[in-house]
């Protein structure tokens, strides 16, 4: 399968090094980014082709993948309006476009699959959300399963409009993670641990139960009930939690972040 990539920054990178990983022919593989540099990276790691203009990238490609920032996704579909044909698969991971305007801006009408990856994508650990558009057939879904599945797990949803909590869950939820990290840490070294110890103990605490929890057959409900003895620190520390509205802060927080979402999905529409 030939893939076209507008746009060579980190996602691109790391679904580059990840199809190199797996096999794929990687000279099959072209990159379009207007920056020099970015330009020799690839080059220097794998056999790419890689062009300054988008519409170089493109021609004779199976799959487009858009993999550019949403405020420079105007210009890139107006230099790309002609050129796409309606046997292209377009594959786009710009945050929070939906396929809409995309196919508003074409002149054909290609399949196009939406995807919102997360960061740790960058190590091979993320997770995807994905919807395709009706004119997808199973081939072209299995495509992109494929090139996102070699950056981490998927899952498929039946209505675009959860891709904007799929952004607030686990798009975002990276920050979130780190905060937590962050708290944990600070509060060790306010109560007296060397703060390089404080550090260690949070982020391998939270690999560790990251890691246990993936691998577990139990819920994680089940996982914290486990860890908390009855009358013990950890029950101590979870009152501390309860009270506070831990999870109602969470929620609030998710439901802020998809309402932002909705509302940037909105503003790009219009624009």
């Amino acid at each position: 399968m030939r893939i076209g990539f507008i746009g060579g920054g980190n996602m691109a990178t790391a679904l580059i090094s990840s199809l190199f990983a797996s096999r794929h022919s990687i000279d099959r593989v072209q990159v379009a980014d207007p920056g020099i540099a970015a330009r020799e990276y690839l080059q220097k790691r794998w056999p790419v082709a890689c062009y300054e203009n988008a519409g170089d990238a493109i021609k004779g490609m199976d799959a487009i993948v858009l993999a550019i920032k949403p405020q420079v996704l105007p210009l890139v579909l107006e230099e790309i309006k002609d050129l796409v044909t309606d046997k292209q698969l377009i594959i786009s991971i710009v945050a929070g476009i939906p396929t809409s305007q995309i196919a508003a801006h074409l002149n054909s009408s290609p399949p196009i699959v939406r995807t919102m990856p997360n960061t740790p994508a960058l190590i091979g650990l993320g997770i995807t959300g994905m919807y395709a558009r009706v004119n997808c057939n199973l081939a072209q879904r299995e495509l992109t399963q494929n090139l996102m599945e070699s950056a981490g797990e998927v899952v498929w949803l039946d209505k675009e409009n959860l891709l904007d909590v799929v952004t607030a869950l686990s798009g975002s939820g990276p920050a979130y993670f780190y905060y937590l990290v962050e708290s944990l840490r600070n509060a060790g070294t306010r109560l007296g641990l060397p703060a390089e110890v404080a550090a260690k103990l949070a982020l391998h605490t939270a690999h560790g139960a990251s890691a246990m929890a993936v691998q577990s057959d139990a819920d994680v409900t089940e996982l914290r009930r486990r860890v908390t003895t009855k009358g013990g620190t950890t029950e101590a520390a979870m009152e501390q939690l309860f009270t506070g509205n831990f999870e109602q802060l969470i929620d609030q927080a998710i439901t802020a972040a998809t309402r932002r979402g909705q509302e940037l999905a909105e503003s790009g529409a219009q624009s």
